[in-house]
């Protein structure tokens, strides 16, 4: 008999303690669901203009190296975010350096698909930049970034290195706009 109830004392805590795990991560949702496919991506990035041709053509770049896409090999994160820019039809900063995204368009509350995440790195000028795919369960962005292992990948970041979030200013969605388009009429017209 005592030994039943030693050993009832100590799985009662036990079970306790499991309980209380599961409470605590029984509340625990994504802000906003990650896109598990191109076709949700496209759905996720539509909601903001130009958003879906920025973050596709991030995609579309994914698993190669500076070299192989023709930009510097040293700090190249800012130089793929133009380089995306330019072939969604569009203009970025033209600068090399990451923070410079931080003047470029309209700041946002929070995490977009399709915005431009600024990061902070240590340094004065120091920065990382990429486009918002999604978020995980806690809210960290989930970034298409370059020079992330010196090539293009995707990588979940600490939500605390983000300086800000910002989407392209409205004459570049116009112009990107305006790129898809004639890009559509020139695939009817073949």
């Amino acid at each position: 008999m005592t030994a039943c109830l030693v050993a009832l004392g100590i799985a009662a805590p036990a079970q306790a303690k499991a309980s209380k795990r599961l409470e605590r991560f029984a509340s625990t949702e994504p802000m906003e669901t990650m896109a598990r496919s191109r076709s949700d991506v496209i759905e996720a990035a539509g909601q903001v203009p130009g958003a879906s041709m920025v973050l596709l053509e991030a995609l579309r770049w994914r698993g190669r190296t500076a070299r192989e896409i023709g930009l510097p090999t040293k700090l190249w994160c800012a130089d793929f975010m133009n380089f995306v820019l330019r072939r969604a039809g569009g203009k970025g900063t033209h600068s090399r350096a990451a923070r410079s995204f931080l003047k470029y368009g309209k700041k946002l509350d929070g995490p977009r698909v399709g915005a431009i995440a600024i990061l902070y790195r240590k340094g004065t000028n120091n920065g990382h930049v990429g486009v918002v795919r999604g978020t995980d369960g806690q809210g960290n962005p989930i970034l298409v970034s370059g020079n992330h292992g010196r090539m293009v990948r995707q990588s979940v970041y600490p939500k605390g290195r983000v300086m800000a979030y910002v989407m392209p200013p409205k004459y570049v969605l116009d112009d990107m706009a305006a790129a898809a388009r004639a890009a559509a009429a020139a695939a009817v017209e073949k």
